[in-house]
């Protein structure tokens, strides 16, 4: 009983800080959203609400290729992939889709800098 209790309880951080962001993940995420929210004269609100879904990606994006343990560049970017795609359906409900696609157009131009 003893044993059990003790493997919860070094168990429960494992899963409660494995989403946390890394000081890249956060700095990529605000590159990135500076970049869009000047281009496309975002208000305050509105960047926060894609810097959130930016940084959210970013980590789920990592956390998944780290669960699955990928390392092929080719299986990498299924995830990404699906990851834009979740992206992209959180972003058109606020923005609408002609929107969300240009913000994450300009999104990839700032990764590319």
């Amino acid at each position: 009983m003893k044993k059990t209790i003790l493997l919860i309880i070094l168990i429960i951080p494992v899963f409660v800080f494995a989403q946390e962001p890394t000081k890249n993940q956060i700095k990529n995420a605000e590159k990135v959203t500076n970049y869009v929210a000047e281009k496309h004269s975002l208000s305050k609100k509105d960047k926060k609400i894609f810097y959130d879904a930016t940084l959210n990606q970013i980590v789920t994006n990592a956390a998944e290729i780290k669960r699955q343990g990928i390392t092929d560049p080719e299986a990498k970017k299924v995830v990404y992939r699906k990851g834009y795609n979740n992206i992209k359906e959180t972003l058109s409900k606020k923005f609408g889709n002609q929107k969300a696609v240009a913000l994450l157009k300009s999104g990839n131009e700032a990764r590319r800098q």
